[in-house]
């Protein structure tokens, strides 16, 4: 027997298996991107930077056909380009319309200017696969260096696979009376098993991720009853803000500080500032998908948050608000009031509260107070979304948990004042129809969008579905 080396030693054993597992996770997404062409399904590599940050270039996306008619808003669609024939487009369907469908990349500020015939749909985006479609990115970009450094990359991995050489390596002897038995080659027989083991160490931690609770990409059941692809939530409850269009949207995830930002398309200019006493950040909140999941809570005395950038008279908006209470003294969750430092505002309307039973109402003031309330009430201590809707056109409309509770055309005016959005707190007045004891609202509030139009009842249905 041989003296030991350091080839048979701890750290080179290390090495090799944390390069194995490299090595098998890449093969792992490599079978995952080409082995659902044998079910019919197609694979597609992302070109440009349109769906970020759900889609990055170089991702790859697994597509699964879909019949059209079963076609949702939210879904991640593959389609032939509307507006370059041969090429295709990876985008997320906003509306279904009488004439096709309108589909917007998440990251572009506006919807599609061409709408997609049904038959043009090649499927609905099943899984994402990060990073296997760089090579061809940079092949079709003629960048030889990234695929030079790549294959020169593999080739040192497998080398520091097959780094550490245990004992047994070495050609056994031969049993008692019989000649030695013959090996293959060390390099042949480690180089197949080092895939082989790294396919299995990368399994083993994919399968740990993908355990109830972990985080990942994409959650869907295929169109084949018997096969569930478990891998996870993709929608956010910032993704159904950025889709919709929110002027303002308050996230809530801020540890500390006063500023509370707006990650919406209105810019820094319409931060909230929180009270500075009556507010506890990082609470948990709903389940809005990957890194959304905290709230703040509002003591229902001193906690309140408030914009300081004026608006002039909107008439045209939606307002929606996640929110948590027990609470048996009602408060304001939004409205809009002429206050500009959080304190208490002499004119207030277009507001959403809470009645001392738990019920949600939303009033808009026109020389006369109006205002649809719900017949259920939500102060279980469960989280549920709140969205009020106005406009000439629609008048109120109220829902709950993406269901309309309420609504009425009784007034198409609200109004005409300048002021500021209000989170928490403000001015409700004695006139309001099941007028809260109290002003202040006691308990968590997350994920606050304010927009510039009316939104659906299918956008408003879908904000509820997919932070489920």
């Amino acid at each position: 027997m041989t003296a030991p080396t350091w080839r048979q030693g701890w750290a080179a054993f290390t090495v090799s298996m944390l390069s194995r597992t490299v090595l098998g996770a890449l093969a792992l997404l490599l079978a995952a991107s080409v082995l659902p062409a044998l079910i019919g399904w197609q694979s597609s590599v992302v070109m440009s930077g349109s769906m970020e940050p759900t889609f990055s270039t170089g991702d790859v996306a697994v597509v699964r056909p879909v019949d059209t008619a079963t076609l949702r808003p939210g879904a991640v669609l593959l389609v032939d380009d509307p507006d370059v024939p041969g090429q295709l487009r990876l985008h997320r369907l906003v509306e279904v319309q009488g004439d096709g469908l309108q589909l917007r990349g998440d990251a572009n500020p506006a919807a599609d200017s061409s709408l997609v015939q049904p038959a043009a749909v090649h499927g609905v985006v099943t899984m994402g696969l990060p990073l296997v479609g760089d090579p061809a990115v940079w092949a079709a970009e003629r960048r030889v260096w990234p695929l030079v450094g790549t294959a020169l990359g593999l080739a040192a991995l497998l080398g520091l696979a097959l780094l550490h050489h245990r004992p047994a390596d070495e050609p056994p002897a031969g049993r008692p009376g019989t000649a030695a038995t013959p090996t293959r080659r060390w390099w042949g027989r480690s180089a197949s098993s080092a895939v082989r083991q790294g396919v299995v160490l990368s399994s083993a931690v994919l399968v740990t991720l993908a355990l109830p609770g972990a985080a990942a990409l994409f959650t869907d059941v295929s169109s084949t009853p018997s096969l569930v692809l478990p891998v996870a939530q993709w929608w956010t409850c910032g993704d159904v803000g950025a889709s919709a269009g929110a002027a303002n949207y308050y996230r809530l995830q801020e540890t500390s500080g006063t500023v509370a930002a707006n990650t919406g398309s209105a810019g820094t200019g319409m931060n909230a500032t929180y009270s500075s006493s009556g507010v506890t950040k990082g609470v948990t909140g709903p389940n809005c998908g990957l890194n959304n999941t905290a709230a703040v809570r509002l003591d229902g005395s001193a906690g309140a948050l408030w914009t300081t950038l004026q608006v002039v008279n909107p008439q045209t908006f939606s307002v929606q608000v996640w929110f948590n209470t027990t609470t048996t003294r009602g408060g304001k969750l939004i409205g809009f009031g002429n206050a500009a430092d959080g304190g208490a505002s002499s004119q207030y309307d277009r507001h959403v509260y809470l009645t001392d039973t738990g019920k949600v109402a939303f009033g808009v003031y026109n020389a006369g107070y109006y205002a649809v309330t719900s017949a259920s009430s939500y102060n279980n201590g469960a989280w549920h979304l709140a969205t009020a809707t106005f406009s000439a056109g629609t008048g109120m409309r109220l829902y709950v948990d993406g269901t309309l509770v309420g609504s009425s055309t009784a007034t198409t005016v609200a109004e005409n004042t300048t002021g500021y959005w209000r989170i928490g707190y403000d001015s409700i007045g004695p006139n309001w129809p099941g007028v809260p004891s109290s002003e202040h609202f006691a308990g968590s509030l997350a994920q606050v969008s304010v927009y510039g139009t009316v939104l659906t009842s299918t956008q408003v249905a879908q904000a509820w579905q997919f932070a489920q």
